[in-house]
């Protein structure tokens, strides 16, 4: 009675295994007292164990050399991710999964960055998994290439339900009024999709339309900055109170574009501009009043800027305070446009033309058309040297950031 006994708690114990060692029948069998049943009983088990830890480490092994030779993984990544494809037997199912991949254009680098963020993707499904979330791409209007930089960049998007991806697309969509707008925006902001719609965005929205931001406002937030929305509250409420802070209220019709700027200025590096055009003899006042203005120009490196307000100040001869009020002529690219259109017109003016149409608005601020139409076309009989001289201009300083 006593060896039913021992050896039915042996049973049940190893019953109660999920996957038995050797080395743990080993254990049991020390541990219990002798007999020849609880033995031979000890002796199977271990011997099923061993088999059972050699098919494992088979399949290991064999997902291992698979993502080696079809994937190009070296040896310690495919290794690794190989534990967590144990459900693979066979080439059947990642080979469809490959196959698919190639089909939309996937490329083997492509591939592998995906396959290196998300290995599970071979456990997937083509037909239940990938196809539908493609398609769903593929009707908003989103190309094959387009689909392969969203995927391979934010493999959360295979990861998610058809359904879950299919509702955020439809939120997105009727948020931007417009299937083109979301697509843009989906090709800038790749991780826009991934977003929580109920923990981060919606909350973060009504914050906006408190501020009375909404319709046209609020796209144009979500187009240029979308990112904002994705923030905690807390620091939604910060940069609202900064813009507040710089004499910004609520109701102008540049907060909007003052929180975008905002959000991607920090507050150490919008103090460090502000010093930047002190030395130039700009007051406080002036640098709120010039970002009121054009709320892009801090975005810009203290050095581009330097250098912009040495061109305009020493060589194209315009007061600083002149500049403050105008600080649109910040953003304007220096090699492409203020050295070019400068020394076009200052080639004219030593001929003696442009004499009273000398002026930031009729050259600086003219479209690219209007300047060649009115400055190169109109003295090309008389001038015919100045359609190469403003063609060398601007490939010169196209290519040399540097100015004489």
């Amino acid at each position: 009675m006593k060896r039913l006994h021992y050896f039915s708690s042996f049973c049940q114990t190893v019953s109660s295994t999920r996957s038995l060692r050797p080395h743990d029948a080993a254990l049991l069998f020390t541990v219990l007292p002798y007999s020849a049943s609880a033995a031979a009983a000890a002796a199977a088990a271990a011997a099923a164990a061993a088999v059972a830890a050699a098919s494992i480490t088979g399949r290991h092994m064999f997902m291992a050399q698979y993502l080696v030779n079809s994937c190009g993984f070296d040896q310690e990544k495919a290794t690794e991710a190989s534990k967590l494809l144990k459900g693979i037997q066979s080439r059947q199912q990642p080979d469809s999964i490959l196959a698919f991949l190639k089909s939309y254009g996937f490329d083997d680098g492509s591939t592998k960055r995906l396959l290196l963020l998300f290995p599970k993707c071979l456990l997937l499904d083509v037909e239940k998994a990938f196809a539908p979330r493609f398609r769903a791409f593929e009707d908003l209007g989103l190309s094959p290439s387009d689909i392969v930089n969203l995927v391979r960049s934010n493999p959360s998007t295979i990861k998610m339900k058809h359904e879950r991806i299919v509702s955020k697309i439809e939120f997105w969509q009727g948020l931007l009024s417009s299937k083109d707008a979301l697509v843009k925006l989906i090709k800038t902001n790749r991780g826009i999709l991934t977003y929580s719609i109920e923990n981060k965005i919606k909350p973060n929205l009504e914050l906006l339309r408190e501020c009375g931001l909404d319709g046209p406002k609020l796209a144009s937030i979500l187009r240029n900055r979308p990112k904002i929305v994705a923030q905690n509250a807390d620091f939604l409420k910060s940069l609202i109170s900064r813009a507040e802070d710089l004499g910004v209220p609520r109701t102008s019709e540049m907060f909007h574009r003052i929180l975008c700027a905002l959000f991607t200025v920090s507050s150490e590096k919008f103090k460090m501009q502000m010093e930047l055009f002190r030395s130039f003899g700009w007051s406080e006042n002036d640098f709120v009043a010039a970002f009121h203005k054009c709320p892009t120009f801090p975005l810009k490196s203290s050095m581009t800027l330097q250098r912009t307000m040495e061109f305009l100040i020493n060589e194209a001869g315009y007061a600083s305070s002149y500049i403050a009020i105008r600080p649109v002529l910040l953003i304007m690219s220096l090699e492409r446009r203020l050295i070019p259109r400068h020394r076009i017109l200052a080639t004219l003016k030593s001929r003696g033309h442009c004499e009273s149409d000398y002026k930031v608005t009729t050259y600086i601020m003219a479209t690219e058309a209007k300047f060649v139409e009115k400055y190169i076309t109109l003295y090309k009989d008389r001038y015919p040297d100045l359609s190469e001289l403003y063609a060398d201009l601007s490939h010169c300083n196209a290519s040399d950031s540097g100015f004489q």
